[in-house]
């Protein structure tokens, strides 16, 4: 049976974004010559981890919430988790020409009208085309569109659609060249996109890692402890394709109705 990929809700109130892991190494070592000049190595790795707090909840938020929670199943399941940071560049740095308040509230349909319950397109920053590059390369190289050449140092990315990784840049080589962490989890193909909303996978880290107290009043102090799922693993373990459901009682195996005790031609079941 195939691991399941769920989603969270819909606006889950974060109030806090702690990561707790990093690069790390394995295979560390040093080596030293007839000089004395001691030579040390070691080579990166590591998995996304990070602790998410929400703000309080109460009523359909939280009955989510803990429905969310409850279905991860301390790590067998996992979910697709649409990273924010709050921290990202602007949309005007972006390459958006929108004032604030047109980026608030988003954007219509062509004919000027929102959707039907009034509300207008989300505003999102544009995304960039990407050169080509493997699995488990470190350097990224953007168009000079947008925001393809003004990333630093400390920047979240990501790639579009079907790509899941959260990406820090950590060296800009030069202009539109970039050194990340972590390796990229899957190749990026021509004409692929970078983001700067990028989506991962993510599991619990155990069956501790989640926290749904109810008080009095409204459920607080909430938190989840979510670990990094690679995208070769999602493809290979987890499934968004929910098992067929089983026929209803009222129909029979050769598709006759059965109103239980009369066959659709109207002999009684005996």
């Amino acid at each position: 049976m195939a691991h399941r990929l769920i989603s969270p809700p819909n606006g889950l109130p974060i109030t806090a974004i702690e990561p707790l892991s990093g690069p790390r190494t394995i295979h560390a070592g040093a080596s030293q010559s007839i000089g004395n000049f001691v030579q040390t190595f070691g080579s990166p790795f590591g998995l996304w981890r990070f602790r998410f707090s929400f703000a309080p909840m109460r009523g359909k938020m939280f009955r989510r919430y803990r429905g969310w929670v409850t279905a991860l199943h301390g790590g067998a399941n996992a979910t697709r988790w649409h990273f924010f940071d709050p921290d990202a560049i602007t949309f005007q740095e972006a390459g958006v020409d929108a004032s604030n308040f047109e980026i608030a509230t988003g954007e219509p349909w062509s004919n000027d009208q929102p959707w039907s319950n009034m509300e207008n397109w989300q505003s999102s920053r544009p995304r960039v085309p990407a050169d080509a590059a493997e699995m488990g390369a470190t350097l990224i190289q953007l168009a000079d569109v947008f925001w393809g050449h003004r990333l630093e140092g400390g920047d979240y990315i990501g790639f579009a659609s079907d790509h899941f990784g959260l990406y820090i840049v950590t060296e800009v080589i030069e202009q539109g060249w970039y050194r990340i962490w972590p390796p990229l989890r899957k190749a990026v193909e021509l004409g692929d996109e970078a983001t700067l909303n990028p989506t991962l996978a993510m599991r619990l880290e155990g069956e501790d890692a989640a926290v749904a107290n109810r008080g009095l009043e409204v459920a607080d102090n909430l938190s989840v402890t979510l670990v990094e799922v690679l995208d070769s693993d999602v493809r290979q373990y987890f499934s968004e394709t929910p098992p067929p459901l089983p026929a209803p009682p009222w129909i029979l195996a050769d598709d006759a109705w059965n109103d239980f005790g009369v066959w659709d031609d109207q002999e009684v079941y005996p």
